[in-house]
């Protein structure tokens, strides 16, 4: 199965960990339109609550 994902961001790197994780056989290809040494556009900072479901849910991608 090939996967194509619009947006190398948060949510978009995000769906392709866990996409992988569920289908690891899958091609995952995570489309970003900036380029790869770009420093802009970073600077999120998740709410309690986006943190405490990625530690109930996803318990690996919270302790990194």
């Amino acid at each position: 199965m090939k996967i194509a994902i619009i947006g190398g961001g948060p949510a978009g790197l995000y769906a392709a960990i866990l996409l992988k994780k569920q289908r690891p056989q899958a091609d995952i290809t995570v489309h970003e339109r900036n380029r790869p040494d770009d420093t802009f556009g970073f600077g999120v900072v998740f709410s309690d609550a986006t943190l405490d479901n990625f530690e109930k849910y996803d318990l690996p991608s919270y302790q990194r």
